[in-house]
């Protein structure tokens, strides 16, 4: 395998990118918008690692979370850039965890670092622009948090420096299966590739834009789902941890079928995100269209979001918001985790998509799977692959 084809410049497709190259293969990149303009755009940038080690999925974000660190270290060394990475731990003021908190430390319990229960006035003391009054909470070790923007630009650098093309805002770039077994990638414009993509491989990792990309070939369509998210910067002082608590709005409609859970994150330059963990600005009876277009931030979004930073902050938050950003996080609809692998009966195409919310936490390690599976044929647990 000399040359191969990436389709997406997110965190998947640009970790693959720079793990391909690293690896001695000629690479180019396509990204049918701008780079990092999928589900990094409304990440927080969040990192968490599993409670337990059970599935293939739980396994990988085990692995990805022990990696980061050296990560970060490596694209630093590379770029010069910083992307922003602490083990800054975290605060859970969820309600669950209020009437239950030793319930929640024993959940944690394998979690590699330390859980203690902390009282409201730890929290308060802990919290001071905070204006609820929480109960009991938990102080949890083994959370962080990275600048995804930061690092997005970082992998760009990297990958560019190594000799990665990078082709952006081509619109939509369609597979289109040739043949028994083989594929041919077209789009409104001449790709313009060095080489015939019937003759390399080419690995599908852009995101919630997958599904639409590969509907020509089968089977399909991939259960991928586009899922909305939305976040704001505060000009408030960032908190010491990531604080995670929950928000019970008048008719939000919670896609997950839970309570929705919100975050507020430090951000890298000492003010603070608050991001959600399912889709933002989904009320009953407001029609926002097809989410595939919901790149943009919306209307929607930002009065939740600002409801959220009223029961957080009090009143006058609002005008403290200093950005508002959206992106759609790519959710595959089968159990098991992400989509990984080779396309059945298509041993040219691959796929790297899928991964929700933990696209961040999940990229590197990913590129590393599936990259050894193109080259060495290591195999890849079945529980990934692509349904047929």
């Amino acid at each position: 395998m000399r040359s191969v084809v990436v389709l997406g410049g997110g965190i998947v497709g640009l970790t693959m990118a720079r793990e391909l190259r690293g690896r001695g293969v000629e690479v180019e990149l396509l990204e049918s918008r701008r780079i990092g303009t999928g589900a990094t755009a409304a990440s927080t940038g969040i990192l968490t690692p599993p409670q337990h080690t059970r599935t293939p999925f739980y396994q990988l974000r085990t692995l990805a979370w022990h990696s980061w660190p050296q990560f970060a270290d490596d694209l630093a060394t590379e770029t010069g850039i910083d992307v922003g990475y602490r083990r800054c731990g975290g605060i859970d003021i969820r309600e669950r965890t209020m009437r239950n908190p030793q319930r929640e430390v024993r959940k944690l319990r394998n979690s590699g670092g330390r859980v203690e229960v902390l009282t409201g006035a730890e929290i308060r003391q802990l919290l001071p622009q905070m204006v609820r009054t929480p109960e009991a909470g938990l102080r949890v070790e083994m959370e962080a948090r990275i600048d995804p923007l930061a690092t997005i630009e970082a992998l760009r650098q990297s990958c560019l420096a190594s000799g990665v093309r990078i082709r952006e805002d081509l619109g939509p770039i369609r597979i289109e299966p040739q043949g028994a077994a083989g594929i041919h990638l077209a789009g409104r414009q001449d790709l313009q590739l060095e080489q015939p993509s019937e003759h390399r491989k080419v690995v599908l990792a852009a995101g919630w834009e997958s599904a639409t990309a590969a509907l020509a070939v089968p089977p399909s369509p991939l259960p991928l789902e586009p899922v909305p998210g939305e976040a704001i910067a505060l000009d408030i002082e960032a908190p010491p941890h990531l604080v995670h608590f929950n928000v019970d709005l008048s008719g939000f409609r919670d896609a997950s079928g839970n309570r929705s859970i919100y975050s507020w994150i430090p951000a890298p330059d000492g003010s603070s995100w608050l991001g959600n963990s399912v889709a933002s600005g989904h009320r009953n009876g407001v029609d926002r269209g097809d989410p595939r277009d919901a790149v943009e931030p919306t209307r929607e979004g930002h009065q939740e979001l600002v409801e959220v930073a009223l029961s957080m902050f009090g009143p006058g938050v609002e005008n403290r918001i200093t950005d508002h950003r959206a992106g759609i996080r790519p959710k595959a609809t089968r159990h098991g985790g992400p989509l990984l692998g080779m396309w059945p009966g298509r041993p040219q195409l691959w796929v790297a998509t899928g991964h929700y919310r933990a696209g961040l936490l999940v990229g590197p390690a990913t590129a590393t799977m599936v990259v050894d599976s193109m080259i060495d044929g290591t195999e890849i647990p079945e529980e990934f692959c692509v349904p047929v």
